[in-house]
């Protein structure tokens, strides 16, 4: 990994318990979840990254956290990430 490459995952990665790599964006289920369809597209790992950009407008439509590859990994609780910040 290049030292860009570190340095965008360290700016993206807020979580300290979910990191922000290939791994956890291969596992991520969020661009299927109904209330992504709010979030800026190119948004995913929230509970690595944090919440949305525009969460504050956003909607509940249903949250699949719970059942992600990420979420059972890392035994998160709770879930809308997109909407409530990094795990």
């Amino acid at each position: 990994m290049s030292l860009r490459e570190r340095v965008e995952t360290a700016v993206k990665q807020k979580s300290k318990i979910v990191p922000f790599n290939d791994q956890t964006k291969g596992y991520c289920q969020c661009v299927d979840c109904p209330t992504h369809e709010e979030c800026l597209k190119n948004e995913i790992v929230f509970c690595s990254a944090g919440d949305s950009h525009n969460s504050g407008e956003m909607a509940q439509k249903g949250c699949l956290c719970s059942t992600c590859d990420v979420f059972q990994r890392y035994s998160l609780a709770d879930g809308y990430f997109c909407m409530n910040g990094e795990a």
